[in-house]
């Protein structure tokens, strides 16, 4: 309640300055005038206002204009219209009143046109500015993450054909997350939309449906999106080749759920292939889901080469 308080009178202080600001500027008006009385006799009794409410807008804003288009008004009205000193006014002045009133309101909503503009132009700047952040920290983090894909592909005792389509079938992975993103402004990601373009070059055979997936619409940060779909991609081929999906009856699961946390839990399991075995050593894709993935999100993995079939359980807490 205190910071409410401090935060309210802060505001009501910077728009009492504001008035202030423009209830000297409508004094001053009204002083220079009553100076430039000799020389103008009752012609002209709101001469020197309208510079003053066009400055006082420009260096307070539309409240510092608006109190000195008032003070003005008013200190005209009772030095120079009608008896002196007085606000009775004269039935032939009555007009020339509202049309000084008039014209100032007019200065007041032209300069508050222009302090939106500016505003606008500020604020467009300032998104330039941050979506060109954005992308130069987007495609360093790619080309860190292509780099390191191709330095784990291409390795001495690899035969070259093979490294080759594996390169080229994580870069389209790649592309896929990035088609995503692009799709959704670049903000985010479905996670729907990562699985679906990802396991769709996997999951179908004429009249079967390999790979199911399930789970609710959980958008993703582009960090997360794309090592998420780097860690489909790499589970998939792995079934392909070794899995699930190497054999006629294998069938695929991909689930996922969201908490109440923001906890993402995205569970992987295989069946109906051949007997799995753990590995002697860990591949490019085991390193990439466990430590890679892990890494991008924030959370943990985890890889269990059960008999009945591989198992992956990726929890990451989203921003």
């Amino acid at each position: 309640m205190t910071e409410t308080r401090r935060a309210a009178a802060k505001v009501l202080a910077r728009y009492a300055g504001r008035v202030a600001v423009g209830a000297l500027s409508g004094g001053a008006s009204v002083a220079l005038r009553y100076v430039l009385d000799p020389v103008l006799g009752p012609n002209e009794p709101f001469l020197s206002l309208f510079p003053l409410i066009l400055l006082s807008s420009l260096i307070g804003g539309t409240w510092a204009g608006a109190a000195c288009l008032a003070v003005g008004v008013l200190g005209g009205w009772y030095l120079f219209l009608g008896p002196p000193h007085s606000f009775v006014l004269a039935p032939y002045e009555f007009g020339g009143l509202i049309g000084t009133f008039t014209a100032g309101l007019m200065i007041l909503i032209m300069c508050s046109a222009l302090f939106r503009l500016v505003a606008r132009a500020k604020a467009a700047a300032e998104h330039e500015r941050i979506i060109a952040r954005e992308f130069e920290h987007r495609m360093r983090n790619t080309l860190t993450l292509v780099q390191g894909i191709s330095r784990r592909t291409f390795t001495p005792s690899r035969p070259l054909e093979a490294a080759r389509a594996d390169f080229e079938a994580r870069l389209q992975a790649l592309s896929a997350a990035h088609a995503a993103l692009l799709d959704a402004d670049g903000d985010g990601a479905d996670l729907r939309e990562i699985a679906s373009r990802i396991l769709a070059p996997f999951g179908h055979l004429p009249g079967e449906q390999r790979i199911a997936s399930e789970g609710p619409h959980v958008m993703l940060g582009p960090d997360a999106a794309t090592a998420i779909a780097l860690a489909l991609h790499e589970l998939a081929t792995n079934a392909v080749k070794y899995g699930a999906l190497s054999t006629p009856g294998g069938r695929v699961v991909v689930e996922w759920r969201l908490d109440r946390e923001r906890e993402l839990r995205l569970a992987w399991r295989e069946s109906g292939g051949p007997v799995v075995a753990a590995p002697s050593s860990r591949g490019f894709g085991s390193q990439l889901i466990e430590g890679n993935l892990a890494h991008a999100l924030g959370g943990t993995a985890h890889l269990q080469f059960a008999p009945d079939g591989l198992r992956a359980d990726i929890a990451a807490r989203l921003r």
